[in-house]
């Protein structure tokens, strides 16, 4: 095993946290790439003019871009960014950037305050997409499932306890007899995926584990979590057909 020196762990981690955030300068400005993150994976870039004395630390927009490619128009990303930025003290333009004037010794606060600002208004406004359309796509897979196995069959909502003991709310169960299938909708959003992972890993371990699918609420945006999400139970998209669907409850009609 290779053994680093004190001087070259401290490089190491040096460089490694140098990489974390950059800065690009052009004529109309500085652009610094943060370690903050968009819900898109996108990283949150902030950038800086010279107003002498000060220094303008802007957005340049890039959250309200984020939330815009989300479907948010300047009404509803407004309405979420007015509150972010009035906490924050930082200015939120007609034009939909987050910006502040600062001294030199405020730059590095500014950076910080304008890009989580910029980063929280695009998490809130993908939570509340996400939420809608994970609400929507719900309903629909409850009611393709009642009419194909029965409303006596077929809860929404419901607890379920996994092997840890703990309490998970599973979308759709049905049952028929001794045997169980699980429905969750899945959408693509970090937080939609590690709590299904969370559910479904900890039931898998169930002794008698019941039938699990994730159901995909969109066609695109999952990348890599498709095959975790594999790893615990099947997966299948929210228009699937009806085969696809009974197969993934393992269920005769």
């Amino acid at each position: 095993m290779e053994t680093l020196t004190k001087s070259a762990f401290e490089d190491a981690v040096s460089n490694a946290v140098q990489r974390l955030a950059f800065v690009r300068h052009e004529a109309s400005g500085s652009f610094v790439t943060t370690s903050n993150t968009y819900p898109s994976g996108g990283s949150v870039v902030v950038w800086i003019r010279r107003e002498a004395p000060h220094f303008l630390v802007s957005d340049f927009g890039f959250g309200y871009q984020e939330c815009s490619i989300m479907g948010a128009d300047r009404r509803q990303f407004s309405k979420r960014a007015a509150p972010i930025a009035e906490a924050a003290g930082i200015n939120l333009t007609p034009d939909g950037a987050f910006e502040v004037m600062v001294t030199e010794g405020q730059l590095q606060g500014a950076i910080k305050a304008v890009a989580n600002c910029s980063q929280e208004v695009a998490i809130k406004f993908a939570h509340r997409m996400f939420q809608r359309q994970r609400a929507d796509v719900g309903t629909i897979v409850f009611e393709k499932l009642e009419r194909l196995f029965g409303d006596k069959n077929v809860a929404k909502e419901i607890d379920f306890v996994g092997a840890s003991s703990s309490h998970w709310r599973i979308d759709v169960r049905v049952q028929r007899g001794d045997m169980i299938a699980l429905f969750d909708t899945v959408t693509p959003w970090a937080q939609s995926v590690a709590f299904t992972l969370a559910k479904f890993g900890d039931i898998k371990l169930l002794e008698s584990a019941p039938a699990r699918t994730a159901v995909l609420a969109s066609k695109t945006g999952y990348g890599t979590w498709m095959t975790a999400l594999a790893q615990t139970g099947s997966i299948i998209q929210a228009a699937a057909n009806d085969d696809a669907y009974t197969r993934a409850a393992r269920l005769s009609l």
